[in-house]
């Protein structure tokens, strides 16, 4: 198994690859990386098994609409060959919306549907907690969320916004300064991010959660369901890709302590209204009740771990370390 978060703007674009196939998890709002990366799958005359995307926001999807550009000019041979299958839950399947919507992401996910049709892709339209599993090379991918329900309810919100605590952000702050208040009682609720695709991968040496922005009420009763299938014992996993790009109003305490997890992986550049939080790292620090390991956080972006200005005094007091980007099209794991 080799997963990279590529650096990809403000957004997601995750590559995960095992014994010669490749499954592409969202596109980000820059595609330098990315289509580096795609490139190198295509001079090894291999393809990419399954795109996803997780949902409709604009620093999820701009990204595959740059790709597709790209397979449209015949840089990746024949485009059918080199996508074998797309999920995507569009706005236009799960809600009927014609394309008079005025919101970027909407017209946006009506161009990536329309994109797809023109390049005669094979397009799933639906993966939900009830899909059945994908195989990619030794792994098993299992769709946790969302469910046929939530896309049914799945309603139009205007108007679009990004999370964050502060105004200015909280990265000049103390984590000491933070530890009082860490209440998670101002929270996501947005329904595009309900219905983001949450992805849990299983392969022969690790197992790991893919988050994308799923909301965190969601993602309680998805953790909540995993632990009590667990023998109502907390659920092992290598590592857990932090929701909205580390919003501290992603992540509760219902959800982080139902997990035995020692690496978290934060995707952004940072250039979405100061994500992440640092409230978000003393959420994880204080509800994940580590004993014998210290905790890992792991960022695409170099420059962002200098910007949010974590002091040796509090990452020796919380017992956590920050690695950067481990190779330069992002880190991988």
């Amino acid at each position: 198994m080799e997963i990279k978060f590529l650096k990809a703007g403000r957004g997601d674009s995750i590559l995960v690859s095992s014994n010669g196939e490749h499954m592409l998890v969202d596109g980000g709002d820059d595609t330098t990386y990315l289509l580096r990366e795609l490139d190198k799958i295509y001079n090894k005359e291999e393809c990419v098994n399954y795109l996803i995307i997780t949902h409709h926001d604009s620093d999820h999807i701009k990204g595959i609409l740059d790709l597709f550009e790209q397979l449209k000019k015949g840089r990746y041979g024949n485009p059918k060959e080199f996508i074998k299958c797309v999920f995507f839950n569009s706005p236009r399947i799960i809600k009927k919306m014609g394309q008079d919507s005025d919101k970027l992401s909407y017209k946006q996910a009506f161009e990536v549907e329309n994109k797809i049709n023109e390049l005669e892709l094979q397009f799933d339209n639906l993966l939900i907690d009830t899909s059945d599993k994908l195989l990619l090379g030794d792994l098993e991918i299992k769709c946790l969320s969302p469910t046929k329900e939530i896309l049914d309810n799945y309603f139009e919100e205007t108007p679009e916004k990004f999370l964050s605590s502060y105004s200015e952000g909280d990265w000049n702050k103390n984590l000491k300064e933070l530890a009082p208040f860490l209440a998670d009682n101002s929270l996501d609720n947005s329904s595009a991010n309900l219905t983001s695709i949450v992805l849990l991968i299983k392969g022969k040496s690790k197992t790991g959660l893919l988050t994308g922005d799923v909301t965190p009420k969601r993602f309680e009763v998805l953790a909540d369901k995993l632990y009590k299938e667990n023998g109502n014992n907390k659920v092992s996993l290598d590592f857990l890709k932090l929701p909205h790009h580390g919003s501290h109003r992603s992540i509760t305490k219902e959800i982080v302590s139902k997990f035995n997890c020692d690496t978290f992986v934060i995707s952004t550049d940072g250039n979405n209204s100061y994500l992440p939080n640092k409230k978000t790292f003393l959420k994880v620090i204080e509800y994940q009740d580590m004993i014998k390991n210290e905790l890992t956080f792991m960022f695409n972006y170099s420059d962002l771990i200098d910007k949010i200005k974590f002091t040796e005094e509090e990452k020796s007091y919380y017992k956590f370390k920050i690695e950067s980007n481990n190779f330069d099209h992002g880190t991988c794991i």
